[in-house]
């Protein structure tokens, strides 16, 4: 015995999706960390993930590291630690980046604004959202789950392998939030697609406190035009 719901109404079944259609533009993210019994831990080479077995390996062609199942219940659902802290990339502009402050709650965002003002929901949008001044008051504020945190989303492709299709690198770094905007800048300061590095950078110290602090954080550089680097390859 097997539903009938689309017998009477057969326009209304879903059209079966080609093999490795995505339903978002990007076919693979970017990630700096991952959870390790239940515990955030920072990675040393760039972590992907993908729902393409192609993706995949080229991925890890491209960039070394095995290709692994991680979550069958995820649309992307393979990840490929990588070999590598650096990678070119390329950046079509400013508005390839999407950067703001969320505070998450369990069934989505419940907090969404740009450190001044909301930005959701539209009936709050541009009302003051009532953050700290201070950056130390902000970070703390979301440290304790009670404030938003950076969510900044980078689309992006491959330099060597252009053609894989878009990728997105998904950051919840304050380092990469506080100069975001000097990103941005200088991405608008090229004209057409600019070549970038995006790198996970080492940063040690010992803070106040005497405690050792052992952190990675991602770091975006504007080299130059794209076309103008691969019109001098060739």
């Amino acid at each position: 015995m097997a539903l009938q719901i689309f017998a009477t109404d057969p326009d209304a079944k879903p059209k079966p999706k080609p093999e490795h259609e995505f339903t978002n533009d990007y076919t693979f993210q970017f990630r700096s960390g991952m959870v390790v019994k239940k515990k955030p831990v920072s990675l040393a080479n760039w972590r992907v993930l993908t729902g393409d077995p192609t993706v995949a390996d080229a991925v890890a062609q491209l960039m070394g590291g095995s290709v692994d199942e991680w979550d069958a219940t995820k649309e992307m659902n393979l990840q490929i630690l990588t070999d590598t802290p650096s990678v070119e990339i390329v950046i079509d502009g400013s508005k390839a980046v999407e950067d703001k402050l969320i505070l998450w709650g369990r069934t989505g965002p419940v907090h969404e604004c740009d450190g001044v003002a909301y930005l959701s929901p539209a009936e709050r949008k541009g009302d003051p959202c009532g953050c700290p001044k201070l950056m130390s008051e902000r970070k703390e504020a979301a440290r304790q789950g009670i404030g938003p945190a950076p969510a900044i989303n980078v689309t992006f492709r491959l330099a060597h392998d252009y053609e894989l299709g878009k990728g997105k690198l998904i950051a919840t770094a304050w380092t990469l939030a506080e100069v975001i905007h000097e990103v941005k800048d200088a991405l608008d300061a090229v004209e057409g697609e600019a070549l970038c590095s995006l790198t996970l950078e080492h940063v040690s110290y010992t803070n106040n406190a005497g405690i050792k602090v052992d952190f990675r954080k991602p770091v975006i550089e504007v080299l130059g035009s794209y076309s103008d680097a691969i019109t001098e390859e060739r």
